[in-house]
Protein backbone atom coordinates (compact mmCIF):
# COMPACT_ATOMS: atom_id res chain seq x y z
CA UNK A 1 0.00 0.00 0.00
CA UNK A 2 1.40 2.86 -0.70
CA UNK A 3 1.77 6.64 0.92
CA UNK A 4 -0.96 8.24 -0.27
CA UNK A 5 -3.81 5.67 0.04
CA UNK A 6 -2.15 5.24 3.49
CA UNK A 7 -2.74 8.99 4.32
CA UNK A 8 -6.48 9.05 2.68
CA UNK A 9 -7.54 5.63 4.03
CA UNK A 10 -6.09 7.43 7.73
CA UNK A 11 -7.85 10.74 6.74
CA UNK A 12 -11.18 8.98 5.87
CA UNK A 13 -11.50 6.73 9.33
CA UNK A 14 -10.26 9.65 11.60
CA UNK A 15 -13.26 12.22 9.70
CA UNK A 16 -15.33 9.39 10.12
CA UNK A 17 -16.11 10.25 6.37
CA UNK A 18 -15.28 6.36 5.44
CA UNK A 19 -17.20 4.67 7.83
CA UNK A 20 -20.76 6.90 7.28
CA UNK A 21 -19.97 6.37 3.27
CA UNK A 22 -19.73 2.64 3.72
CA UNK A 23 -22.56 2.68 6.20
CA UNK A 24 -24.85 3.73 3.51
CA UNK A 25 -22.98 1.88 0.83
CA UNK A 26 -22.98 -1.51 2.32
CA UNK A 27 -26.05 -3.44 2.10
CA UNK A 28 -25.44 -6.62 5.12
CA UNK A 29 -26.85 -10.06 4.30
CA UNK A 30 -26.89 -12.85 6.65
CA UNK A 31 -29.16 -15.12 5.11
CA UNK A 32 -31.36 -16.15 1.59
CA UNK A 33 -31.89 -18.43 -0.42
CA UNK A 34 -28.25 -18.59 -1.66
CA UNK A 35 -27.24 -19.50 2.09
CA UNK A 36 -27.50 -22.31 3.44
CA UNK A 37 -26.20 -24.37 6.71
CA UNK A 38 -24.72 -27.90 6.66
CA UNK A 39 -24.49 -27.70 10.05
CA UNK A 40 -26.02 -25.24 12.61
CA UNK A 41 -26.24 -25.69 16.42
CA UNK A 42 -26.51 -22.91 19.01
CA UNK A 43 -25.08 -23.60 22.76
CA UNK A 44 -24.98 -21.95 26.27
CA UNK A 45 -20.38 -21.69 26.01
CA UNK A 46 -20.46 -20.97 30.12
CA UNK A 47 -22.84 -21.51 32.40
CA UNK A 48 -23.01 -21.62 36.09
CA UNK A 49 -19.96 -19.40 36.23
CA UNK A 50 -19.00 -19.30 39.97
CA UNK A 51 -19.74 -15.09 41.27
CA UNK A 52 -17.92 -15.28 44.38
CA UNK A 53 -14.92 -13.27 44.46
CA UNK A 54 -13.77 -10.77 47.84
CA UNK A 55 -13.91 -8.05 44.98
CA UNK A 56 -18.13 -7.25 44.98
CA UNK A 57 -17.31 -4.41 42.62
CA UNK A 58 -16.17 -7.80 40.24
CA UNK A 59 -19.05 -9.62 42.04
CA UNK A 60 -21.29 -7.26 40.55
CA UNK A 61 -19.93 -6.75 36.88
CA UNK A 62 -20.19 -10.12 36.29
CA UNK A 63 -23.68 -10.70 37.39
CA UNK A 64 -24.81 -7.37 35.07
CA UNK A 65 -22.89 -8.14 31.90
CA UNK A 66 -22.70 -12.32 31.70
CA UNK A 67 -25.93 -12.23 30.51
CA UNK A 68 -25.48 -9.22 28.09
CA UNK A 69 -22.15 -11.07 26.61
CA UNK A 70 -22.51 -12.71 23.11
CA UNK A 71 -20.14 -15.19 23.99
CA UNK A 72 -22.52 -16.89 26.78
CA UNK A 73 -25.25 -18.05 23.79
CA UNK A 74 -23.77 -18.68 20.43
CA UNK A 75 -23.97 -21.03 17.54
CA UNK A 76 -21.62 -23.42 15.84
CA UNK A 77 -22.08 -23.79 12.05
CA UNK A 78 -20.49 -24.52 8.51
CA UNK A 79 -22.56 -22.25 6.32
CA UNK A 80 -22.45 -22.67 2.16
CA UNK A 81 -22.64 -19.73 0.24
CA UNK A 82 -23.53 -19.15 -3.82
CA UNK A 83 -21.24 -17.12 -5.69
CA UNK A 84 -18.86 -15.22 -3.25
CA UNK A 85 -16.14 -12.33 -4.14
CA UNK A 86 -13.86 -12.44 -1.63
CA UNK A 87 -11.66 -9.26 -1.08
CA UNK A 88 -7.81 -9.97 -0.20
CA UNK A 89 -7.38 -7.29 2.32
CA UNK A 90 -9.96 -9.00 4.70
CA UNK A 91 -11.46 -11.63 3.00
CA UNK A 92 -14.58 -9.82 3.11
CA UNK A 93 -17.39 -12.01 1.48
CA UNK A 94 -19.68 -9.84 -0.70
CA UNK A 95 -22.49 -10.26 -3.47
CA UNK A 96 -23.79 -8.35 -6.16
CA UNK A 97 -22.77 -4.28 -6.36
CA UNK A 98 -22.84 -3.85 -2.29
CA UNK A 99 -23.67 -7.26 -0.40
CA UNK A 100 -21.86 -7.24 2.70
CA UNK A 101 -21.98 -11.28 3.87
CA UNK A 102 -22.09 -11.00 7.70
CA UNK A 103 -20.87 -14.38 8.85
CA UNK A 104 -17.39 -13.08 6.90
CA UNK A 105 -17.07 -10.00 8.94
CA UNK A 106 -14.73 -10.73 12.23
CA UNK A 107 -15.09 -7.39 14.07
CA UNK A 108 -18.16 -6.33 14.84
CA UNK A 109 -18.03 -4.08 17.49
CA UNK A 110 -15.79 -1.95 15.33
CA UNK A 111 -17.47 -2.95 12.34
CA UNK A 112 -15.40 -3.81 9.23
CA UNK A 113 -16.62 -3.02 5.47
CA UNK A 114 -14.44 -3.73 2.16
CA UNK A 115 -13.07 -0.41 0.83
CA UNK A 116 -15.87 1.12 -1.61
CA UNK A 117 -13.27 2.21 -4.45
CA UNK A 118 -10.98 -0.91 -4.75
CA UNK A 119 -14.42 -3.18 -4.54
CA UNK A 120 -16.01 -1.11 -7.53
CA UNK A 121 -12.38 -1.46 -9.77
CA UNK A 122 -11.54 -4.71 -9.35
CA UNK A 123 -14.53 -6.88 -8.64
CA UNK A 124 -15.14 -7.85 -12.49
CA UNK A 125 -11.36 -9.17 -12.59
CA UNK A 126 -11.54 -11.87 -10.14
CA UNK A 127 -9.91 -15.52 -10.25
CA UNK A 128 -12.74 -18.02 -10.54
CA UNK A 129 -12.24 -20.82 -7.88
CA UNK A 130 -14.58 -23.65 -7.38
CA UNK A 131 -14.88 -24.81 -4.41
CA UNK A 132 -13.36 -22.98 -1.19
CA UNK A 133 -13.40 -22.66 2.94
CA UNK A 134 -13.02 -18.82 4.20
CA UNK A 135 -10.44 -19.59 6.90
CA UNK A 136 -9.15 -15.84 8.10
CA UNK A 137 -8.52 -12.46 6.66
CA UNK A 138 -7.92 -10.55 9.79
CA UNK A 139 -7.98 -12.17 12.88
CA UNK A 140 -5.11 -13.36 13.41
CA UNK A 141 -3.19 -10.09 13.21
CA UNK A 142 -3.12 -10.91 17.09
CA UNK A 143 -2.08 -13.89 18.95
CA UNK A 144 -6.17 -13.41 21.88
CA UNK A 145 -8.17 -13.46 18.32
CA UNK A 146 -5.81 -16.45 16.64
CA UNK A 147 -6.73 -18.68 19.82
CA UNK A 148 -10.26 -17.58 20.56
CA UNK A 149 -11.95 -16.95 17.46
CA UNK A 150 -9.39 -18.43 14.23
CA UNK A 151 -7.87 -22.09 14.51
CA UNK A 152 -10.88 -23.92 16.27
CA UNK A 153 -12.79 -22.67 12.73
CA UNK A 154 -11.04 -25.81 11.57
CA UNK A 155 -12.72 -27.90 13.97
CA UNK A 156 -16.21 -27.47 11.96
CA UNK A 157 -14.93 -29.43 8.86
CA UNK A 158 -15.01 -32.41 10.96
CA UNK A 159 -18.94 -32.32 11.28
CA UNK A 160 -19.33 -32.18 7.01
CA UNK A 161 -18.27 -34.22 4.36
CA UNK A 162 -16.63 -31.49 2.42
CA UNK A 163 -13.43 -33.27 0.54
CA UNK A 164 -10.08 -33.30 2.53
CA UNK A 165 -8.56 -31.18 0.34
CA UNK A 166 -10.76 -28.68 -0.37
CA UNK A 167 -8.99 -25.13 -0.90
CA UNK A 168 -9.21 -23.11 2.74
CA UNK A 169 -9.06 -19.43 1.89
CA UNK A 170 -6.57 -16.89 3.99
CA UNK A 171 -4.76 -13.75 2.91
CA UNK A 172 -1.13 -13.17 2.61
CA UNK A 173 -0.99 -10.86 5.74
CA UNK A 174 -2.50 -13.63 8.18
CA UNK A 175 -0.48 -16.24 6.64
CA UNK A 176 2.93 -14.46 7.06
CA UNK A 177 1.71 -13.41 10.52
CA UNK A 178 4.20 -15.19 13.24
CA UNK A 179 0.97 -16.90 15.15
CA UNK A 180 -0.07 -18.04 12.12
CA UNK A 181 3.50 -19.92 10.97
CA UNK A 182 4.27 -20.93 14.66
CA UNK A 183 1.60 -22.94 14.66
CA UNK A 184 2.44 -24.02 11.12
CA UNK A 185 5.53 -25.53 11.96
CA UNK A 186 4.52 -26.88 15.04
CA UNK A 187 1.62 -29.25 13.76
CA UNK A 188 1.35 -31.54 10.79
CA UNK A 189 -1.99 -31.35 11.17
CA UNK A 190 -2.30 -27.76 10.64
CA UNK A 191 0.02 -27.73 7.93
CA UNK A 192 -1.68 -30.27 5.77
CA UNK A 193 -4.49 -28.37 5.00
CA UNK A 194 -4.83 -27.45 1.13
CA UNK A 195 -3.74 -23.26 1.77
CA UNK A 196 -4.71 -21.31 -0.43
CA UNK A 197 -2.76 -18.35 -0.45
CA UNK A 198 -5.03 -14.99 -1.10
CA UNK A 199 -2.27 -12.37 -2.26
CA UNK A 200 -2.90 -8.41 -1.86
CA UNK A 201 -4.81 -7.08 -4.78
CA UNK A 202 -6.03 -10.71 -5.90
CA UNK A 203 -9.59 -10.80 -5.69
CA UNK A 204 -11.61 -14.56 -5.55
CA UNK A 205 -14.78 -15.40 -7.05
CA UNK A 206 -15.89 -18.07 -5.58
CA UNK A 207 -18.60 -20.45 -6.79
CA UNK A 208 -19.11 -22.39 -3.37
CA UNK A 209 -18.13 -20.57 -0.16
CA UNK A 210 -17.92 -22.13 3.01
CA UNK A 211 -17.34 -20.32 5.88
CA UNK A 212 -17.21 -22.13 9.65
CA UNK A 213 -17.73 -21.13 12.81
CA UNK A 214 -16.95 -22.98 16.38
CA UNK A 215 -18.06 -21.99 19.43
CA UNK A 216 -15.67 -19.38 20.97
CA UNK A 217 -14.69 -20.04 24.34
CA UNK A 218 -16.25 -23.49 24.27
CA UNK A 219 -14.35 -26.47 25.73
CA UNK A 220 -14.06 -28.42 22.41
CA UNK A 221 -12.82 -25.13 20.87
CA UNK A 222 -10.40 -24.93 23.44
CA UNK A 223 -9.40 -28.67 23.23
CA UNK A 224 -8.81 -28.71 19.55
CA UNK A 225 -6.92 -25.76 19.46
CA UNK A 226 -4.64 -27.19 22.44
CA UNK A 227 -4.23 -30.13 20.69
CA UNK A 228 -2.28 -29.02 17.35
CA UNK A 229 0.12 -27.33 19.58
CA UNK A 230 1.58 -30.43 20.56
CA UNK A 231 2.69 -29.22 23.45
CA UNK A 232 5.63 -31.61 25.18
CA UNK A 233 4.70 -32.54 28.97
CA UNK A 234 6.43 -30.04 31.38
CA UNK A 235 5.73 -29.98 35.12
CA UNK A 236 5.02 -26.77 35.71
CA UNK A 237 7.38 -24.84 38.94
CA UNK A 238 7.62 -21.54 38.33
CA UNK A 239 5.92 -18.21 39.87
CA UNK A 240 5.99 -15.43 37.77
CA UNK A 241 4.89 -12.40 37.39
CA UNK A 242 3.43 -11.07 34.34
CA UNK A 243 3.95 -7.31 33.84
CA UNK A 244 3.39 -4.63 30.62
CA UNK A 245 5.84 -3.07 29.10
CA UNK A 246 5.67 0.87 29.69
CA UNK A 247 7.21 1.92 26.89
CA UNK A 248 4.97 -0.32 24.37
CA UNK A 249 1.91 -0.18 26.10
CA UNK A 250 -0.31 2.30 27.72
CA UNK A 251 -1.37 1.08 31.21
CA UNK A 252 0.86 -0.04 33.89
CA UNK A 253 1.48 -0.34 37.40
CA UNK A 254 2.46 3.05 39.37
CA UNK A 255 3.39 1.09 42.27
CA UNK A 256 5.18 -1.31 39.67
CA UNK A 257 8.53 -1.75 42.23
CA UNK A 258 6.57 -2.24 45.20
CA UNK A 259 4.54 -5.27 44.01
CA UNK A 260 8.01 -6.97 42.32
CA UNK A 261 9.62 -6.31 45.59
CA UNK A 262 7.19 -8.08 47.20
CA UNK A 263 6.47 -10.63 44.83
CA UNK A 264 10.11 -11.59 44.67
CA UNK A 265 10.15 -12.14 48.09
CA UNK A 266 7.57 -14.94 47.84
CA UNK A 267 9.77 -16.06 44.81
CA UNK A 268 8.23 -14.66 41.67
CA UNK A 269 9.98 -13.95 38.74
CA UNK A 270 9.43 -10.88 36.41
CA UNK A 271 8.18 -11.21 32.87
CA UNK A 272 7.22 -9.37 29.76
CA UNK A 273 5.87 -11.26 27.51
CA UNK A 274 6.27 -8.37 24.68
CA UNK A 275 9.97 -9.37 25.03
CA UNK A 276 9.79 -12.83 24.30
CA UNK A 277 10.04 -15.12 20.93
CA UNK A 278 6.45 -17.06 20.49
CA UNK A 279 8.66 -19.75 21.56
CA UNK A 280 9.73 -18.53 24.65
CA UNK A 281 6.58 -17.41 25.36
CA UNK A 282 4.69 -20.88 24.98
CA UNK A 283 7.90 -22.23 27.39
CA UNK A 284 7.36 -20.45 30.12
CA UNK A 285 3.78 -20.30 30.49
CA UNK A 286 3.98 -24.51 30.04
CA UNK A 287 6.62 -23.99 32.82
CA UNK A 288 4.45 -21.70 35.17
CA UNK A 289 2.19 -22.93 38.32
CA UNK A 290 1.47 -19.47 40.26
CA UNK A 291 0.81 -16.73 37.64
CA UNK A 292 0.18 -13.19 38.92
CA UNK A 293 -0.69 -10.88 35.64
CA UNK A 294 -2.00 -7.23 34.55
CA UNK A 295 -4.86 -7.97 32.80
CA UNK A 296 -4.42 -7.63 28.58
CA UNK A 297 -3.41 -9.65 25.69
CA UNK A 298 -0.69 -11.33 27.33
CA UNK A 299 -2.80 -12.89 29.45
CA UNK A 300 -4.48 -15.22 26.98
CA UNK A 301 -1.30 -17.32 27.17
CA UNK A 302 -3.00 -19.03 30.33
CA UNK A 303 -4.45 -21.52 27.23
CA UNK A 304 -0.72 -22.82 27.23
CA UNK A 305 -0.63 -23.84 31.24
CA UNK A 306 -1.28 -26.76 32.78
CA UNK A 307 -4.70 -26.93 33.62
CA UNK A 308 -4.46 -29.16 36.73
CA UNK A 309 -2.15 -27.09 38.10
CA UNK A 310 -2.35 -23.69 36.87
CA UNK A 311 -2.78 -20.71 39.69
CA UNK A 312 -3.68 -17.60 38.22
CA UNK A 313 -4.48 -13.98 39.90
CA UNK A 314 -5.38 -11.34 37.20
CA UNK A 315 -4.89 -7.69 38.29
CA UNK A 316 -7.85 -5.10 36.74
CA UNK A 317 -8.51 -1.49 36.96
CA UNK A 318 -11.47 -0.96 38.43
CA UNK A 319 -12.98 0.69 35.45
CA UNK A 320 -11.32 -1.97 32.86
CA UNK A 321 -13.42 -4.73 34.17
CA UNK A 322 -13.33 -7.53 31.91
CA UNK A 323 -14.61 -11.11 32.37
CA UNK A 324 -13.18 -12.69 29.46
CA UNK A 325 -9.81 -14.12 31.07
CA UNK A 326 -12.05 -15.63 34.24
CA UNK A 327 -14.08 -17.08 31.24
CA UNK A 328 -11.29 -18.32 29.62
CA UNK A 329 -9.64 -19.95 33.01
CA UNK A 330 -13.09 -21.55 34.28
CA UNK A 331 -13.70 -22.69 30.48
CA UNK A 332 -10.17 -24.58 30.52
CA UNK A 333 -10.81 -25.96 33.47
CA UNK A 334 -7.39 -24.13 35.34
CA UNK A 335 -7.09 -25.44 39.23
CA UNK A 336 -7.61 -21.77 40.75
CA UNK A 337 -8.56 -18.50 39.41
CA UNK A 338 -8.52 -14.90 41.87
CA UNK A 339 -8.78 -11.37 40.84
CA UNK A 340 -7.63 -8.39 42.69
CA UNK A 341 -9.20 -4.84 41.49
CA UNK A 342 -6.21 -2.03 40.98
CA UNK A 343 -7.63 2.20 41.07
CA UNK A 344 -9.45 4.03 38.47
CA UNK A 345 -7.09 4.31 35.73
CA UNK A 346 -7.95 7.64 34.28
CA UNK A 347 -7.86 9.24 37.94
CA UNK A 348 -4.20 8.66 39.24
CA UNK A 349 -1.81 10.85 38.74
CA UNK A 350 1.63 8.98 37.21
CA UNK A 351 3.77 8.23 39.93
CA UNK A 352 6.94 9.29 37.82
CA UNK A 353 7.18 12.09 35.54
CA UNK A 354 9.38 10.95 33.45
CA UNK A 355 6.86 8.64 32.38
CA UNK A 356 5.85 11.44 30.27
CA UNK A 357 7.46 10.49 27.46
CA UNK A 358 5.71 7.80 26.51
CA UNK A 359 2.53 9.23 24.89
CA UNK A 360 -1.08 8.12 26.51
CA UNK A 361 0.65 6.46 28.88
CA UNK A 362 -1.54 5.68 32.19
CA UNK A 363 -0.89 4.47 35.14
CA UNK A 364 -3.18 2.67 37.72
CA UNK A 365 -2.06 1.41 41.58
CA UNK A 366 -3.47 -1.92 43.15
CA UNK A 367 -3.12 -2.44 47.23
CA UNK A 368 0.12 -3.86 47.87
CA UNK A 369 -1.08 -5.57 50.95
CA UNK A 370 -4.89 -6.17 49.32
CA UNK A 371 -2.18 -8.20 46.77
CA UNK A 372 -0.19 -10.05 49.24
CA UNK A 373 -3.22 -10.98 51.31
CA UNK A 374 -4.10 -12.56 47.61
CA UNK A 375 -1.13 -14.43 46.58
CA UNK A 376 -0.82 -16.20 50.08
CA UNK A 377 -4.43 -17.30 49.56
CA UNK A 378 -3.56 -18.73 46.51
CA UNK A 379 -0.09 -20.10 47.79
CA UNK A 380 -1.88 -21.68 50.36
CA UNK A 381 -4.81 -23.33 48.71
CA UNK A 382 -5.74 -26.43 49.23
CA UNK A 383 -4.39 -29.28 46.47
CA UNK A 384 -7.25 -31.29 46.27
CA UNK A 385 -10.19 -28.59 44.89
CA UNK A 386 -10.70 -26.05 42.20
CA UNK A 387 -11.12 -22.75 43.44
CA UNK A 388 -12.82 -19.74 41.75
CA UNK A 389 -12.41 -16.52 43.98
CA UNK A 390 -13.80 -18.04 47.37
CA UNK A 391 -16.12 -20.26 45.43
CA UNK A 392 -14.11 -24.23 45.56
CA UNK A 393 -14.80 -27.67 44.08
CA UNK A 394 -13.60 -31.12 44.67
CA UNK A 395 -11.05 -31.80 41.91
CA UNK A 396 -12.65 -34.07 39.11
Amino acid sequence: MNIFTRVVRSFLWRSKIGRLTAEKFWKRRNAGDDMRYLFYKEASVIEDLPICFEEEVFNKFLRENLGKWEIQRQAEYVLEIDDVLVEPERSLGTKGLNQLIEQTVVFTVDYQYPYILPHLLNRNKSKFIKAAVLYDGSATRNLYHHLVETVCRLSMLSKTDLPADIPIIVNRFVYDSPFFQYLFSKSPYFKSFNWLIQEPHEWLQVEKLYRPKALYFGKESWNFTRKLYNLGEITPSKKVFLSRDKKRYTRGLSNEVEIINMLHSYGFEVAYAEHLSLDEQVKLFQETEYLVALTGMGLIQQFFMSYEKAHVIEIIPVNRLMPEYYCQAYSLGIKYYDVVLGEDIDRVPMSNSSHKRYEGLKEYEVDIHKLESAVLKMLNAPADKKHYGNFSAPLI
